[in-house]
């Protein structure tokens, strides 16, 4: 659960009727935040975090609600079991291989096209790439990017030769390792509408990665 505060965008909601079934041990806030409280709503999970003035405030997405009304909260809004799962993620099997198979797909497309090097981004939960990635590969010289030799990939349960492309001779291409990626968040175009003056629509932040690699010639 978390708490939504007052000063944060909401559109037309209705708070669920669920205080008499909270813990006091997963829903922590004092007087003054219940004051400027508009209601509880259920969180579907933290997806990124940032600090100002005030503290640490996280990215949240809301279960049953359109990732264009994702919002940042303050910490002392999100229970403890929110936190723990942005710490240390364990996203259900269904999830990750949803995101892995993602990546195998463009991974094949790429191998497919011309030229050495290649450049990869796509919608990719940032829980299941925390589960999958964190602690490992060695941070590359340019901000922001880690490079992953063949065996970070371990986790991801990919099967022998997932980074080859081969033809009906055995000869093919295939990733020369290590390859440098990142994870961030992307900002949708802005929009704007007519009611009774120019307003911006709110915009939606999309997890992805970006993967980075050089192909080489092989054969099997």
């Amino acid at each position: 659960m978390a708490v939504r505060s007052g000063k944060t965008r909401v559109r037309n909601r209705v708070a669920y009727e669920v205080l008499n079934n909270i813990s006091s041990v997963d829903l922590l806030y004092d007087e003054r935040k219940k004051q400027r409280t508009v209601g509880i709503y259920q969180a579907e999970r933290l997806i990124a975090r940032r600090k100002d003035r005030e503290g640490w405030k996280y990215f949240v997405k809301w279960a049953g609600y359109s990732s264009f009304d994702n919002t940042w909260e303050p910490q002392g809004h999100l229970s403890p079991a929110l936190l723990r799962y942005f710490e240390k993620p364990d996203p259900s099997q269904d999830v990750v291989l949803d995101c892995v198979d993602r990546l195998r797909r463009e991974i094949l497309s790429c191998l497919k096209r011309k030229g050495p090097q290649q450049r990869i981004s796509i919608d990719f939960r940032h829980d299941v790439y925390k589960f999958l990635f964190v602690g490992k590969g060695k941070q590359a010289e340019q901000r922001g990017y880690i490079l992953f030799e063949e065996n970070d990939f371990s986790k991801c349960r990919l099967p022998k030769y997932w980074n080859c492309l081969f033809d009906q001779h055995g000869d093919g291409i295939k990733i020369n390792f290590p390859v440098k990626m990142r994870h961030f968040l992307a900002r949708s175009r802005k929009s704007f509408v007519r009611k009774g003056g120019r307003m911006e629509v709110p915009c939606a932040l999309t997890e992805k990665i970006s993967l980075t690699f050089v192909k080489v010639a092989f054969g099997c």
